[in-house]
């Protein structure tokens, strides 16, 4: 027994050498399956599917319960809901198009209504019209189209818990009705039902900020409960781990998950795997017909800035009450995929770096490439050299017409002057003389 878990240890510490070695993420999870969570990183962009079927445009979605309707008006709205449009494949097939390589669908927000057969609640999708399995349909088909498949899943529940209203972040937050433990058993009880039901690549959790209901032990006794169930599944978002500055970050202990997940807003490179997420509505996720959408420059400024850093971005749709996919909305990720479709060499199976990016220029790089996206054009580029490279060559990505660049030890000239009037955000690839080894993050200039 002793040298089985000598060889685990060892087996350990070279996965997480292995990642510390390819890229500039030394910060991980010694439990994480680490060619999915590698696999995951690759990913860079993916679908996030809001159902919310408490939510109707005069009421609002959970976060309105108590706070402009009742749960009763909410639970009323949802045992009505028929997805009757609901098309697996179509919404997968959204998601493809879009140039997205993983999924996360909700299964459960804060009102605590199941979309699936729940045998720990009685308020699941057994008492509405609609009798077909979402979630297996949506996993099915994206298991057969080559995606990740996410479950999204809420820990606070108002109805479990009894609650009269979601509570907010730093708000008081009042001991469920059945008391803490029982709360945590079933939290325990639904994870694992989710898991042996439809077998996720990710369980994305929400409504994790109860302390003391919910803190980071509960947050460390769900991921190693995940873990015993598959050890496989990768998570995140399990409860707020803050580190000294008191700002949230990403803890290798498993209160954060195997990656760390942010809303709305990107970092720059830090030493962990990460994701942000939005939707195309932001801030509204559940299907508004008359909510404003981002622009398919703001999409692209985040996922560049997303992508520079380092990390993935998570997009959502809320599907409308009939099931369907809003056109609207499929048609501005489609338009802001387009842009992906063009530069996938600077996407898809990168890392952020090396330069430190800055409003407008951030970096990527793959192999021998580094590619630069420019957010805005300057009128001269100049970068700082890498030392112990030379520049062989300068390209136009979306088109691969060559650039003219003068090259000495300390500086880079690149003549961009032909992209001024070019693509939103075009990107030029820096063509290296070896494969570039991250070792730190670089000034973009001397």
């Amino acid at each position: 027994m002793y040298k089985l878990y000598k060889v685990f240890f060892i087996y350990l510490i070279l996965s997480s050498l292995h990642l510390q070695l390819a890229s500039q993420v030394t910060l991980v999870n010694p439990m994480s399956d680490m060619k999915l969570l590698e696999q995951f990183q690759d990913a860079k962009l993916g679908l996030f599917v809001h159902w919310m079927a408490c939510h109707s445009p005069g009421t609002g979605d959970s976060w309105n319960i108590g706070r402009g309707k009742t749960k009763t008006q909410a639970d009323s709205i949802t045992l009505h809901w028929n997805p009757v449009n609901f098309n697996a494949k179509e919404i997968v097939d959204v998601a493809v198009k879009g140039g997205c390589k993983y999924m996360v669908v909700i299964s459960k927000h804060h009102d605590g209504f199941c979309i699936w057969p729940s045998s720990y609640s009685v308020f699941d999708i057994d008492r509405i019209p609609f009798k077909r399995d979402i979630l297996k349909e949506l996993g099915d088909e994206c298991r057969k189209q080559g995606l990740l498949f996410g479950i999204y899943y809420s820990i606070a529940d108002i109805d479990y818990c009894g609650w009269k209203r979601m509570p907010e972040l730093g708000q008081e937050v009042e001991t469920p009705r059945f008391g803490k433990e029982d709360f945590v058993q079933f939290v325990h009880n639904q994870t694992k039902e989710l898991i042996t039901r439809y077998n996720p690549d990710i369980l994305w959790f929400d409504g994790h900020w109860l302390d003391p209901v919910w803190g980071p032990q509960e947050g460390r006794e769900l991921y190693r409960f995940v873990k015993s169930v598959d050890k496989h599944i990768l998570s995140t978002r399990l409860s707020i781990t803050r580190g000294a500055d008191g700002q949230e970050t990403f803890w290798t202990d498993g209160a954060s998950g195997d990656y760390f997940s942010m809303e709305a807003k990107t970092t720059e490179g830090p030493a962990f795997p990460w994701e942000a997420c939005t939707s195309v509505t932001y801030p509204v996720y559940a299907y508004e017909p008359n909510a404003k959408m981002l622009t398919c420059e703001e999409l692209l400024n985040m996922f560049s800035k997303t992508l520079c850093g380092n990390g993935n971005l998570l997009v959502n749709i809320g599907p409308k009450p009939d099931g369907s996919m809003p056109a609207e909305q499929v048609a501005r990720l489609h338009e802001f995929s387009q842009w992906v479709a063009r530069n996938e060499k600077a996407v898809y199976k990168t890392k952020g770096g090396p330069y430190k990016q800055t409003d407008n220029i951030g970096s990527t790089y793959a192999g021998n490439v580094i590619y630069l996206h420019l957010r805005n054009v300057p009128d001269d580029l100049e970068i700082a050299a890498l030392k112990g490279y030379r520049l062989k060559d300068v390209q136009h990505l979306s088109t691969g017409t060559d650039l003219k660049f003068e090259a000495n030890a300390n500086v880079w000239n690149i003549n961009v002057s032909p992209l001024k009037e070019e693509e939103a955000i075009p990107v030029i690839a820096l063509i290296l003389d070896k494969d570039y080894k991250f070792t730190d993050w670089l000034p973009l200039s001397e």
